[in-house]
């Protein structure tokens, strides 16, 4: 499943993680994780694993029933933020 624009700024707000701090995460430039969050970019297959892997790891969880969402679930973080 992809992550929209939506659900990655959502995720984000509910970690209240910066674009720096989960650029660094997810091992990708800040630039990049902001032109994707602006539409600028479709990232390739690869980013979107790892940007879904750090937030991920971080107790969100994504979901897809009916309209593409996210929560925060704090027993899946293996990282506490």
């Amino acid at each position: 499943m992809r992550i929209t624009v939506s659900q990655l700024r959502q995720a984000r707000a509910l970690l209240r993680m910066s674009q720096e701090q989960l650029a660094k995460a997810a091992g990708i430039a800040r630039p990049t994780l902001s032109e994707i969050e602006n539409g600028k970019t479709v990232p390739h297959e690869s980013t979107t694993e790892a940007i879904r892997a750090a937030l991920e790891r971080r107790g969100i969880v994504f979901t897809d029933e009916g309209r593409p969402t996210c929560y925060y679930d704090e027993t899946k973080a293996e990282i506490h933020t």
